[in-house]
């Protein structure tokens, strides 16, 4: 629908001469066309609202704002009475009674940036995929339908995952919006079996099963994929998987490990072997929040390794878009044995959509009258993200003092019941603004925030990038805008590290309470630690994001996963029981048995050191804080994530985009191992030698592909299309697909995880095209042990300047085509 008639229909609506648009409930047909109708659905909901009373004037403003703004459009309204001279740079056209919208910014504000929010302009360029081959394999054909990549980075990213050997964990990095769902959907269906996907919140389990049901090309999707969460009737979910009939489950971690009929029926499924893989989505929430946050996170590491014990087979998938390096350590610590059988794909990239803007205010005056300009003028809809539950009131309270009242609060203590009405409606666009802690955000299904306001310094660069990542999901450019009194609002980020990094004398009071207590029983090696045992100090530990009840329990578990994180204690199980846990742990630094100047001095210096850790990370922000608008304030990105390319869309330091990253290769580190091991039947096709060469004719090369199938070729380079060929091939193992460039850039990554195995190239061009392909395939991967190399040719090229021709210079035997097909 074009945008005129969007607003003629709309038009009619709001001057009571017409029914609501049906356009609003129509499915867009890309991420532009979302915008627009978002836009437009936010005013009619504005105005419902307004019109019933239960939300003001200034409400209504703010959406009318923001749909002039988004739309360019003029539109009639004689229904409401509009002030001359409004804050919000509406104005009514005299000849025509039609109102229209300037962009009326304050003076400390980008304009270029808001405007170009405000209309969903991309002005970047798009990466050159020229010379890539982004098909997709027969395999993911059956599965989902899809004929091509997003991008190389998810096709590297897809293939990784698939490939995983096992028994392995995989670390995956792949940008937002790069198309993470489709590594869920076909490591599912890649073979039979289970498979449990972990997420952070109901509205993307919810999503994610959506999108899973309407890709993946199963008669029985219904019966095969499953969410899980409070409210949900378990029973057909359960008795999908015990008659074996489940292909997906989205959960999350607190449904999985504290629902005692999903523990059992899962154990079961493990023990018969039926649950193959493992995938955690945002899987930097496990370090991120695990500690204290979302305990249940880091309890995945003794659920899973509990599971290993009967079916060692099991793979996990580790997702996201990107990882701090000591996250990719944690992660690595907790997720294997020793550091053995680890795969990273590393993918990362910083996001695009993102313009910057800090805006320093000299009073906290200032800094709340700033809050209303901005607010009231800058695009919807918005997060202001605020340091504490209390500061949540009181901006929800400011607001509404200046006549914005369609406004909700969400923190740690928001009750569970009131989180999952709030994300819906928040999703639904009820209301425009989300006033919120770092509680509200990963994994919250909303692509179009436009505008992600931090009224407070995060305590570090990451999880400043975590919360301004709730912005521009769609693709479509959003602001990030940090409003802060320095040095005030610096000081405050250092008081809150203070707060989370416990003293040695309290981690020490709190850990020889429990393990001292008779309520925490030793059997054998192994102590039951109860996390409910109060420390044996007077004061009261709180902790400001999360309820008063809470607190003991959570700083308890932060004792024992410190000291897991410090190898002092391994954790073999955690049992949930009512509203604590029992850890059962191994002692394995024997001064945590006595408390003595000894233990005293151990756990000094594992404090010691996480508190530089963090302390240096608040270092980076503070140093970005205060030379922005000196120094590009994507720098602190770049030191924190050491794989990603310099890109940043503006800031306040430059106005233009750096795209550091537009010619830079997708797989930003190399990938050696595993190879691919070769079997016997594999090998005894190759008769002992390096290669096979095969003349078969352009008509009956896709015969030729479905007669190679059974041998399980890993991979086929090629520089023309294969869809024909693709079509025939009943392979029930992936197959990655190259060009001659991507090739060349794997073996430049050093990438052999992708290109050890069978690998078929099939050969076009002139002859000099051939012998360059032909001797850079040779000498890369011709020479190796893991690689067997199959030659595809339509005729057998003469080279002149040799005097020899392709067989001649080829280690192999030609296989007569005839006889294969």
């Amino acid at each position: 629908m074009k945008v005129w008639e969007m607003n003629a229909a709309l038009e009619a609506y709001l001057s009571g001469q017409g029914e609501r648009p049906a356009f609003l409930d129509a499915a867009p047909a890309d991420a532009h066309e979302r915008f627009l109708l978002r836009a437009a659905k936010r005013l009619v909901r504005s105005y419902d609202l307004h019109r019933a009373h239960e939300c003001g004037d200034d409400d209504l403003m703010l959406a009318l704002r923001n749909y002039l703004l988004t739309m360019q459009v003029k539109i009639a309204l004689p229904a409401l009475s509009i002030a001359e001279g409004n804050p919000y740079g509406i104005l009514r056209e005299a000849d025509t009674d039609r109102y229209f919208a300037v962009g009326q910014f304050p003076v400390y504000i980008n304009r270029a940036f808001a405007e170009t929010v405000f209309r969903g302009e991309e002005h970047l360029r798009v990466r050159d995929t020229r010379g890539t081959n982004l098909e997709t394999d027969p395999l993911i054909r059956r599965i989902t339908g899809f004929v091509q990549f997003k991008s190389p980075a998810q096709k590297l990213a897809v293939y990784g995952a698939l490939n995983t050997p096992d028994g392995y964990t995989t670390l995956v990095s792949l940008p937002t919006g790069g198309g993470k769902s489709l590594i869920t959907q076909t490591l599912a269906y890649q073979r039979e079996g289970f498979t449990i996907i972990v997420v952070p919140t109901v509205s993307l389990a919810i999503d994610q099963v959506r999108a899973a049901k309407r890709i993946v090309r199963s008669a029985h999707a219904d019966e095969e994929i499953f969410s899980y969460s409070s409210g949900v009737n378990p029973a057909p979910i359960l008795e999908a998987i015990r008659t074996r009939r489940a292909r997906m489950l989205f959960i999350s971690p607190e449904a999985l490990i504290n629902n005692d009929n999903f523990a059992q029926v899962v154990r079961e499924a493990n023990d018969v072997r039926y649950l193959r893989s493992i995938i955690i989505d945002e899987a930097h929430i496990v370090i991120d929040w695990g500690a204290l946050f979302r305990i249940d996170y880091q309890c995945l590491e003794s659920w899973r390794r509990m599971l290993l014990r009967n079916n060692p087979a099991i793979r996990t998938i580790l997702l996201s878009a990107t990882f701090e390096e000591r996250t990719v350590a944690l992660l690595k610590d907790f997720f294997t044995e020793d550091g053995a059988r680890w795969l990273e794909i590393r993918c990362d990239a910083l996001r695009h959509e993102p313009r910057y803007m800090l805006v320093k205010a000299k009073s906290r005056t200032e800094k709340m009258r700033r809050l209303t300009e901005l607010v009231r003028t800058m695009p919807h809809p918005m997060i202001i993200y605020v340091a504490s539950p209390d500061d949540a009131s009181d901006v929800a309270e400011h607001l509404g003092k200046q006549g914005l009242h369609n406004v909700r609060t969400f923190t740690g203590l928001t009750a569970g019941v009131r989180r999952k009405e709030l994300i819906e409606a928040w999703a639904d666009d009820e209301f425009p603004i989300m006033v919120a802690t770092s509680a509200f955000g990963v994994g919250v299904d909303k692509s179009d925030v436009r505008t992600v306001l931090h009224l407070y310094i995060p305590q570090n660069a990451n999880a400043y990038y975590q919360e301004l990542g709730r912005g521009g999901r769609d693709g479509l450019p959003c602001l990030s805008i940090m409003l802060c009194i320095d040095p005030d609002d610096l000081s405050g980020a250092f008081n809150r590290i203070s707060k989370k990094v416990m003293t040695t004398e309290k981690i020490l009071g709190r850990w020889n309470s429990m393990y001292n207590s008779p309520r925490s029983p030793r059997v054998k090696q192994l102590s039951h630690i109860d996390t409910s045992i109060r420390p044996n100090y007077a004061d009261r530990d709180s902790l400001e994001d999360v309820p008063p009840s809470e607190a003991d329990v959570n700083w308890n578990v932060y004792v024992l996963l410190f000291l897991r994180r410090h190898h002092l204690i391994r954790i073999h199980e955690v049992v949930p029981q009512a509203d604590q846990y029992i850890f059962v742990i191994e002692v394995l630094e024997e001064v945590l048995r006595s408390p003595d100047a000894a233990q005293e001095t151990v756990i000094e210096a594992c404090r010691t050191e996480e508190w530089r850790s963090y302390e240096q990370a608040f270092r980076q922000m503070q140093k970005a804080v205060k030379n922005g608008g000196r120094v590009c304030w994507s720098e602190m990105f770049y030191e924190i994530y050491d794989r990603v390319d310099e890109f940043c869309a503006g800031c306040n330091a430059h106005e233009a985009a750096y795209e550091g990253d537009a010619r830079s290769d997708a797989l930003k580190a190399p990938v050696e191992e595993p190879l691919r091991p070769l079997a016997e039947d594999q090998l005894a096709f190759f008769s002992g030698a390096k290669s096979r060469i095969v003349i078969a004719g352009a008509e009956e090369q896709a015969a030729l592909m479905a007669k190679l199938s059974p041998y399980r070729i890993a991979a086929v380079v090629s520089d023309t299309p294969l869809a024909d060929t693709l079509e025939r091939m009943a392979t029930t193992g992936n197959i990655f697909l190259l060009s001659s460039q991507d090739l060349r850039a794997l073996v430049k990554k050093k990438a052999y995880y992708y290109i050890s195995g069978i690998i078929v190239v099939c050969y076009c061009g002139s002859p000099r095209e051939i012998f360059a392909l032909f001797r850079y395939v040779t000498e890369k991967l011709g020479t190796r042990g893991d690689v067997r190399l199959i030659h595809v040719l339509q005729e057998n090229t003469y080279f002149d300047w040799l005097g020899k021709s392709f067989t001649d210079l080829a280690d192999g035997l030609v296989l007569p085509v005839r006889g294969m097909i």
